[in-house]
């Protein structure tokens, strides 16, 4: 319903308005004054003001002025004589007065332009009404979209953590399965975590996929786990008193350690990688004879690395003397055993210098407990068991003292670790270029 305010100070006027507007839509207020009028339009919401010109005290050009600041969006609307035609004029112009009619006036015409008026009043307020309800609806979302941003990120960031702990967990059991290795074939000792290191090292300069490095990764640390099923008599020997025989044994190793890893999930580029790792550049190599570059990425460096640490590492830890023999021995074969453009980046790079270490650099004991990030190992560390836990030369990040300190509890590393006191990676320790040819 529409509350239409007339102002007047004729009550001939009031009743006649009254009458002309009666309607079951419409509630009529009446005031005789501009002063009584403004109490009206401050207690009540009024739709349409009908305002005589001429009142005593206050015009109804005054009173409609004031009542524009009280209530903007109520409709005015001024009667006025012909006198008073140029203050109609000015309050038209000013905005105080929507329209005007001249007395006497056309009741016709007059209840039309009021119908229209309540109408625009309706739907003006119906607008301001959704106007309002769509900033708070625009609020209420805006708040909603905050929280599930949030809730989004939070679970990103929470499940960012969970898979780098499933990360983690993953390559600790991949060490843990290397491992076994050592247990049940001592001349492995810690040979797969230094050849996995080396693999880093050359894939640190390579442009390629996340999946392809860590498959290659894992097959560098599990590339000897077919070396499990060897019979033990031919594991009990020592290498120069192999026969043919048993070298032929051995070799079946890669075709073993593929069969133990095709059937995981995940693992059949892993299983490919670690069948071809004694494959040859030129084709010479088993189990296939494949060459050049048919030969998976991940098995021609591993090809590299493996042979590098099994010479540099027969009689113990190298000297630098011992790493530039193992050089000088993938230098003999490259193009026959070794891919040349490996060897190449292998040599350029010197990656072979992770395991030099300054003859004077001092060591000391510390317990698993006391361990720091950045700490490097002096000497392959063992549990009580004789469990391999992480190689000579080996920089400790956080991730491994957690996994030293989990293992040291399981199975006590009781003659502690120990650690390099300083170590030098200078320049100066490069390979003699007379070694590189």
């Amino acid at each position: 319903m529409h509350t239409i305010l007339v102002v007047d100070d004729e009550e001939g006027v009031l009743k006649s308005l009254r009458r002309l507007l009666k309607s079951p839509k419409v509630k009529v207020i009446t005031a005789t004054s501009g002063r009584e009028a403004i109490e009206h339009l401050k207690n009540n919401n009024i739709s349409l003001i009908i305002s005589d010109q001429r009142m005593p005290e206050m015009t109804g050009v005054q009173f409609l002025n004031k009542a524009r600041d009280i209530s903007p969006e109520t409709i005015r609307i001024l009667l006025t004589g012909y006198a008073d035609i140029d203050a109609t004029i000015e309050a038209i112009n000013d905005g105080a007065v929507r329209y005007y009619f001249n007395k006497p006036w056309d009741n016709d015409i007059f209840t039309s332009r009021i119908s229209e008026s309540l109408e625009q009043f309706r739907i003006t307020a119906e607008n301001n009404r959704l106007k309002i309800l769509t900033e708070q609806q625009k609020e209420i979302l805006s708040k909603m979209n905050e929280t599930l941003e949030q809730k989004v990120s939070d679970q990103v960031h929470q499940i960012k953590i969970q898979h780098k702990e499933l990360h983690r967990s993953f390559m600790d059991t991949i060490k843990a399965i290397s491992s076994i290795c050592e247990l049940r074939f001592k001349e492995v000792g810690s040979h797969s975590q230094r050849v996995a290191a080396m693999a880093k090292e050359f894939l640190n300069l390579l442009k390629i996929n996340k999946k392809e490095y860590q498959d290659i990764i894992v097959a560098a640390l599990l590339h000897d786990i077919g070396k499990v099923a060897i019979p033990d008599e031919i594991i009990d020997k020592k290498p120069i008193h192999y026969t043919d025989r048993d070298k032929e044994i051995l070799m079946t190793h890669s075709v073993l350690g593929q069969s133990c890893l095709c059937g995981i999930k995940g693992f059949e580029e892993i299983s490919i990688i670690v069948r071809h790792h004694h494959e040859n550049y030129d084709g010479g190599g088993s189990p296939d004879s494949i060459r050049g570059d048919g030969i998976p990425l991940g098995a021609r460096i591993i090809r590299i690395a493996d042979a590098f640490d099994r010479v540099a590492f027969v009689s113990g830890y190298p000297d630098m003397k011992r790493l530039n023999s193992a050089t000088a021995h993938l230098l003999e074969y490259t193009g026959s055993k070794y891919c040349p453009d490996l060897l190449r980046l292998f040599i350029e790079n010197n990656i072979c210098k992770i395991y030099f270490q300054d003859d004077y650099a001092d060591e000391y004991m510390v317990k698993p407990g006391d361990l720091k990030q950045g700490m490097v190992i002096a000497g392959d560390v063992h549990t009580k068991s004789g469990l391999f836990v992480i190689p000579k030369g080996a920089r400790l990040s956080s991730g491994m003292i957690k996994r030293i300190i989990k293992m040291d509890k399981c199975d006590p590393i009781t003659k502690g670790i120990k650690i390099i006191k300083q170590i030098n990676h200078e320049d100066n320790h490069e390979i003699p270029q007379h070694i590189i040819g």
